[in-house]
């Protein structure tokens, strides 16, 4: 039996030196990775290549120059997004997509393992290094393909892509921390001709957006969206070259790093950021509609969770957030889709579903209330610093009895002399503004406030606290200003309190901060979701083309994880793979109607 804890473990997003990291790179990604796009510079080594899937091949050579034989029947997909996090999660996922096919109650007829592996988004958590792409996300995926028994040895002339299944990426903004490199290594076969990617998948890319022509006149094309949300000159020459190749009646389906859709309703105050996600895809949207081709189901990652869209003219178009590949789960009771307004920008599509439901989601909301500490230890190292050493900046002697209102008023006259502390609770509120989720000035820097002064409000109490700790070990009502600053009782009992009182109630603080704006305002979803590390509820899509040219998406959770892994060793007394002890079978989130 082997030892969870011994894999890699979800990212815990409160570290102090993860929040550090995490700010770091994407202040660098942001700034110099917008002025050397490798988008450019790979688009200009390689082919405009389409990747045609529209008919079965076989005895293909190892530059995948294979023979035609006949229209492709059908064909199976897989997509998942935000993988490469705890070994728990993304194994797990990572185990039922790899298996040649499996049952699911409903549904008449086992589900197939898909010829093409999409990942949508989000490779690997949190930063893109590449021991971290090998570590959580090949290998997992390398021993789940050992786990389905279906790996064959085959030379590449005998290649045959049902045995072979192949597999495309898009990358999201953790991908783009290092400006691609990382991820251009593992799935870009222009950087990196080993072309197998783990167990017997392979990749074909060669930059990172393509197109996928389908059988029965469907395409799947991925576009890459970069940090700065957009679509450079490259890829947009690029996605007109392949929209020439389509012919009128043809369908899409086209795959976005995140929904920008969801996100279009949800900050109804933004009248510029989502709303340049979508402008930089309607030149695309306008190109389709000349060839007379329409979008069928739009594809995204980026929310850890399952939600879908459906458009309310009848057409059957469906929008689909499906992230939840391997990392902690996001809530879906962010928002209440179900309202219309005027400035509702659904445009026209109306939700369905969502998974986990929203009241489940609310459910798991109130941890942060209670047990954001034990679920993040380390974060309360930050504010017991933060409290220390403010407190101990802020000292001031009180003449006579200690009182609350004697000792604001000392408070506030050491706050003039010490201008380092007035520089550091400056920093921390502009801080918090940054860090509150919100578009609106007035909400950013009231909410700033009131979290700000909540801090500042414990280290006042907590600090004077130490300092009355201090008068009753001396026994005294007041020590001599003389000897003030250099009394080692003073010291130790205001730093020792402060330090011990700010890792427990700095914590408390900003549990309560994230419950009420997630739960109340209905923001700050990825932080507060984040704090919480929730393995459980992951999805997945399997798209099924068939004979008759209709696309049936079958939307497959894992209500809980395994936590423990029997061991499968190799000949060499090596562990080969796991197969799962506990956790909960694949099952139907929902049932699609058929897109035709």
């Amino acid at each position: 039996m082997s030892n969870a804890n011994e894999k890699p473990k979800m990212v815990d997003w409160y570290d102090p030196r993860q929040l550090l990291d995490t700010a770091r790179k994407t202040f660098i990604s942001t700034t110099i990775g917008e002025n050397a796009d490798p988008r450019l510079v790979a688009a200009s080594s390689t082919t405009k290549k389409i990747f045609d899937y529209s008919s079965e091949l076989e005895r293909c050579d190892d530059d995948f120059k294979c023979d035609l034989v006949r229209p492709r029947d059908e064909i199976w997909i897989d997509y998942v997004a935000d993988v490469g996090d705890g070994f728990n999660s993304t194994y797990a996922v990572a185990y039922h997509l790899a298996q040649r096919e499996f049952a699911v109650n409903g549904i008449e007829h086992p589900l197939k393992r898909g010829e093409i592996l999409i990942f949508g988004g989000d490779a690997v958590y949190p930063t893109a290094l590449s021991e971290l792409y090998q570590e959580k996300l090949v290998k997992p995926y390398e021993m789940a393909f050992r786990a389905s028994e279906t790996v064959k040895t085959t030379p590449p002339d005998e290649i045959n892509l049902k045995e072979e299944p192949h597999v495309f990426a898009l990358p999201g903004n953790h991908d783009w921390y290092d400006s691609l490199i990382a991820f251009q290594k593992i799935f870009c076969t222009y950087f990196y001709n080993n072309r197998l990617f783990a167990g017997a998948w392979r990749t074909r890319q060669e930059i990172s957006y393509w197109a996928l022509k389908l059988p029965h006149k469907w395409w799947l094309v991925g576009v890459d969206l970069q940090l700065s949300h957009n679509v450079d000159v490259k890829q947009l020459e690029y996605l007109e070259y392949v929209v020439k190749k389509m012919e009128p009646g043809d369908r899409l389906i086209l795959c976005v790093p995140e929904p920008y859709w969801v996100k279009a309703i949800k900050y109804q105050d933004v009248t510029d950021v989502f709303e340049e996600k979508e402008e930089s895809l309607e030149r695309l949207e306008r190109l389709l509609s000349e060839q007379k081709i329409e979008i069928k189901l739009y594809l995204a990652g980026d929310l850890h969770h399952y939600r879908r869209f459906e458009a309310g003219d009848g057409s059957g178009v469906q929008k689909i957030t499906s992230g939840g590949g391997g990392a902690f789960l996001h809530p879906t009771h962010d928002y209440d889709f179900t309202k219309r307004d005027k400035k509702n920008k659904s445009k026209g599509f109306n939700w369905q579903k969502n998974y986990p439901s929203a009241a489940r989601s609310k459910q798991m909301d109130w941890q942060n209330l209670f047990l954001f500490i034990r679920n993040n230890k380390t974060f309360g190292l930050l504010t017991a610093i933060l409290y220390a050493f403010l407190a101990w900046m802020v000292h001031g002697r009180v003449e006579g009895p200690l009182t609350i209102s004697k000792a604001f008023v000392v408070t506030l006259i050491q706050l003039v002399d010490q201008p380092l502390a007035t520089l550091v609770i400056f920093l921390l509120l502009i801080a918090l503004g940054f860090f509150t989720d919100t578009t609106s000035k007035i909400y950013k820097w009231t909410a700033a406030i009131l979290h700000g002064f909540a801090h500042l409000g414990a280290i006042f109490l907590l600090g004077w606290f130490g300092y009355y700790v201090s008068l009753l070990v001396t026994r005294k009502e007041a020590i001599e200003a003389s000897h003030f600053t250099d009394n080692l009782v003073w010291f130790v009992s205001v730093v020792a309190v402060s330090l011990v009182g700010g890792y427990f109630i700095g914590s408390l603080i900003m549990g309560m901060y994230l419950f009420t704006s997630l739960h109340v305002f209905g923001r700050h979803d990825n932080e507060a979701f984040s704090a919480l590390k929730i393995e459980d509820y992951k999805n997945f899509l399997r798209l099924h083309i068939d004979q008759a040219g209709d696309l049936t998406i079958y939307p497959i959770k894992l209500e809980r994880v395994p936590k423990k892994w029997n061991e499968v060793l190799d000949a060499d007394g090596k562990i080969s793979h796991y197969t799962p002890n506990g956790g909960t079978r694949p099952e139907l989130i929902e049932k699609i109607p058929t897109v035709n």
